[in-house]
């Protein structure tokens, strides 16, 4: 027997030595052959049958005896360690400043509970403002890729209509030629036009030589000559409508990939402007500074077809606003503060902690578990924590570290607890019980239901109207049940509250056994 049984069992020896002087002083129950004198005494002697304790429904219901059924079960063995209450670093958050500038504005201090966004010091930083004109100036880029990438893809489309209209064929009539009037096509309309009207001509001339020639009017000469012009005016004009598709395809492609850049650039400033502390109304306010192009943007002409355009105007469309270069730092998630570094006028750089939140609605128990200890806990174990203030909660074993700090030789054990109540204080140091359950089932009783008998530990089993002594042996305990190992089977019932009167019973008759057998030696 180790020495924790040792404890265990002189403990329950004086529990249930003052139980027992108490139930003799109330008396009450016989034990079968205890007021025979001598005869009962031989018979206990000559006769195997263990000794039992009769009682009556009535004596029962007096002295609150209850039974228990021994049953099959996994017995907790529990592992006591200290431990302490943590933050939840999940749940914690050291405020910094988005970019470095001086303190214009503490709002909270230590101690304030806040909602996720509340403002917590506002700052006026000159690298914001200088990240705000840097977006506006890429946002502005946009715009105007807005405007030339559809001016660049009509041009585009338009000359490749001409083009295609003019290679059709010798009789492209004015008609067909006025329907394409009105479309955007830059310098390349007119290019397109003289060229083919100087190949229309070389040819006409050429064709009225020819004829001349057959009439033997013209000479030679002057017909070599009118081809040569032809073939030169027919150059020119294959030639611009090839450098005018080359080129207005190449202006069109630039224009897509000036437009990507543009946004790709935009996209980069906005974040960096978050960056720096702005929010979502910050950059919708200067996204609505960049002109949208005429059709956009509101006219100020009393007349409304002058065709005016209104530029917004910077100070106004911000108000004058004196805040400008101004960012507010919030809080990043629901808490309280549980520490401020940030006085008015200070500056501040990205680096500093200004301050921080905590959210306590859960925190961390981090036990410290013996070397002995480790190959019994195991994530998932049920814990009951006890507080300080004489409370307890449960909870459950979420990370057992896999390292032995080497100055304490213990391993961290952590509980991840509930906190909305606000009973564990972080900081706190507290005492654990660990119920780490056992590999095997075992036979379960009552703790309350082992009596200790001549030092031996003995149960009262409840047999036909009587209450049988029987000694056993016992395994594994927690603080409600005990695992017997010899003596009790499965489905038999024991007395478990208040067996300490069957005890005493049975010691009161053995006394009285003990002296009549004493006299009649005598």
């Amino acid at each position: 027997m180790n020495i924790t049984k040792h404890i265990h069992l002189f403990s329950m020896r004086t529990r249930q030595t003052l139980a027992v002087m108490a139930a003799l002083l109330m008396g009450g129950l016989t034990v079968p052959g205890a007021e025979e004198g001598h005869e009962g005494h031989a018979h206990a002697e000559g006769d195997s049958a263990p000794p039992r304790v009769t009682v009556t429904r009535e004596q029962v219901a007096r002295l609150g005896i209850k039974t228990a059924v021994a049953a099959k079960g996994t017995i907790h063995r529990e592992v006591r360690v200290p431990g302490e209450v943590l933050v939840d670093a999940d749940r914690l958050s050291h405020v910094v400043p988005r970019a470095p500038g001086v303190v214009r504005e503490v709002v909270k201090t230590v101690g304030d509970h806040v909602a996720a966004g509340d403002v917590l010091a506002w700052i006026e930083s000159g690298e914001l403002a200088k990240a705000k004109l840097d977006f506006y100036a890429k946002e502005a880029e946009v715009s105007c890729c807005e405007i030339e990438l559809p001016r660049a893809e009509a041009i585009f489309n338009n000359v490749s209509k001409l083009i295609a209209l003019l290679k059709s064929g010798p009789d492209v009539g004015e008609e067909a030629i006025r329907e394409l009037d009105g479309l955007e096509m830059g310098r390349y309309r007119g290019t397109l036009l003289v060229a083919e009207a100087k190949h229309h001509a070389a040819r006409r001339v050429y064709e009225r030589e020819l004829e001349l020639r057959k009439k033997d009017i013209s000479s030679e000469q002057d017909l070599l000559a009118a081809e040569t012009s032809l073939k030169q005016a027919r150059a020119g004009f294959l030639g611009a409508l090839d450098t005018a598709r080359y080129e207005t395809f190449i202006a069109f492609t630039e224009a897509i990939n000036v437009r990507q850049v543009a946004v790709f650039d935009a996209v980069a400033a906005e974040q960096e402007l978050r960056l720096k502390g702005a929010d979502d109304s910050m950059v919708k306010a200067l996204r609505d500074l960049v002109p949208k192009g005429p059709s956009l943007v509101p006219c100020a002409c009393p007349d409304p077809e002058c065709g005016a355009v209104k530029i917004p105007a910077v100070r106004e469309a911000l108000g004058g606003d004196e805040r400008f270069a101004w960012y507010a730092l919030r809080a990043p998630f629901a808490g309280a503060i549980i520490d401020k570094h940030i006085a008015l006028g200070e500056s501040i750089d990205a680096s500093s902690e200004v301050f921080t939140v905590a959210d306590l609605s859960s925190v961390w128990v981090d036990l410290a578990v013996s070397q002995a200890a480790i190959p019994l806990v195991g994530e998932g174990h049920a814990v009951t924590i006890r507080l300080p203030d004489g409370g307890a909660v449960e909870g459950k074993i979420d990370f057992v570290s896999p390292l032995v700090e080497a100055s304490t030789r213990t391993a961290l054990a952590r509980v991840v607890v509930d906190n909305r109540e606000g009973r564990a204080r972080p900081g706190s140091f507290i005492e654990a019980v660990i119920h780490a359950p056992s590999e095997d089932e075992s036979i379960l009783i009552p703790a309350s239901s082992v009596q200790l008998v001549h030092d031996h530990p003995s149960v009262f089993v409840w047999c036909d109207g009587a209450f049988e002594v029987r000694e056993i042996e016992t395994g594994a305990e927690d603080s409600s049940r005990v695992a017997v190992t010899r003596g009790l089977a499965v489905g038999e019932k024991v007395a478990a509250e208040n067996a300490f009167h069957l005890k005493a019973a049975y010691i009161k008759s053995s006394r009285g056994e003990q002296g009549a057998h004493a006299g009649h030696s005598h």
